[in-house]
């Protein structure tokens, strides 16, 4: 086991409403690695729905109130969701860029030190090739990274590829390349273009069931709800939210996550005997 590892934690809107269950499983599995979790306090919304196309110097704000709050003793905010981690990652770059102005309005320059970090890397650094036997055997999956983890353009990419594959290869499932795994699936289109967004979707969806995976397994949550909402009426594939998967396999599942999917990934775990 690594020896505690200390966060402040960003939840964000979408794991405190849609996506509980994601947020469970990661609270499980960071309970498994010795993760110490510090939520931070009175935390607000990062902007990354409209706040930033409509205000940019609002969302700017929203970011910069978020790392003025951050708990004693804590350098390094950790977030599950990849639009959080662009929105903040941003915010601190524009903080840094800008102390003064940050000093005037929250009463303290930025601290070099504070760093934005995403679950998945933060996981990733852990040794799961030591957790004993392959309890993901006999799963098929096709990971699905999304477009998000890949910008904003001003900012180097914050981390390595293949950091999912890595997680769950370890654990003993079979990871099969696809061609989709870094393409948008088109969610902040889905309202004002559901046809052409559906369009993305069902072509995604349809190579998935081609490359025969037992299911698609993603780190976003608004992914991971697009692609279930959007799937085509004849394709029953599942889709996973990465810290499920991780969860199951280190025996720290709860069954009602899975009731709360679009699509039903219940068959699929009984058949492969995880439940």
């Amino acid at each position: 086991m690594s020896s505690i590892t200390k966060f402040a934690y960003y939840p964000g809107c979408s794991l405190e409403g849609l996506a509980t269950e994601a947020e469970e499983a990661f609270l499980e599995v960071a309970k498994y690695w010795d993760i110490e979790l510090i939520e931070i306090p009175d935390w607000n919304c990062c902007g990354s729905s409209s706040a930033h196309n409509l205000c940019e110097d609002l969302a700017r704000k929203l970011t910069w109130r978020i790392l003025a709050s951050l708990p004693d003793n804590t350098s390094e905010i950790l977030t599950l969701c990849p639009s959080c981690f662009d929105r903040l990652r941003l915010g601190l770059f524009e903080a840094q860029k800008n102390p003064k102005k940050f000093l005037t309005l929250f009463g303290q320059k930025p601290n070099p030190s504070w760093k934005i970090r995403h679950f998945v890397e933060v996981l990733a650094s852990f040794p799961w090739h030591k957790i004993k036997g392959k309890p993901l055997s006999g799963l098929r999956l096709a990971p699905y990274y999304g477009c998000l983890l890949y910008g904003p353009a001003k900012l180097p990419p914050p981390m390595e590829d293949g950091l999912m594959e890595k997680m769950l290869s370890s654990l003993g499932a079979k990871i099969v390349p696809w061609p989709y795994a870094k393409q948008c699936c088109g969610t902040y289109l889905s309202i004002i273009k559901p046809d052409f967004v559906s369009g993305i979707v069902r072509r995604m969806m349809m190579e998935a069931q081609k490359i025969q995976v037992d299911a698609l397994v993603t780190h976003c949550v608004m992914c991971q709800m697009n692609l279930e909402m959007r799937a085509p009426v004849k394709v029953d594939l599942p889709v996973f939210h990465l810290s499920e998967l991780l969860a199951l396999g280190l025996g720290q599942a709860h069954i009602s996550w899975f009731k709360k999917h679009l699509l039903d990934p219940l068959p699929l775990l009984l058949k492969k005997g995880f439940c």
